[in-house]
């Protein structure tokens, strides 16, 4: 389980690199976590916390607002999904 943001952090870095390596070691990553601790939800609260400190950075990066970065981001993927139907 983990204790600190630290931890949690450590977590959403292990899994995003499953993830972006591809489908195949996401697979193998997440059967391993679910086989070792059987709670995914850690794995999620890792993502989550790790997300959360990236969106942190980008607004000090450009001096937005964290509410406006998100905005950002969905209206982009809303308009690639248009595009892509």
């Amino acid at each position: 389980m983990t204790t600190s943001d630290y931890d949690r952090v450590r977590l959403g870095i292990e899994a995003m690199t499953a993830y972006v390596s591809g489908d195949n070691l996401m697979t193998k990553y997440m059967m391993e976590r679910a086989e070792s601790d059987g709670n995914l939800d850690q794995v999620a609260d890792g993502v989550t916390g790790l997300c959360a400190l990236l969106l942190r950075q980008l607004a000090e990066m450009t001096g937005k607002q964290e509410l406006e970065i998100l905005q950002e981001i969905a209206r982009g993927l809303n308009r690639t999904e248009q595009r892509e139907q």
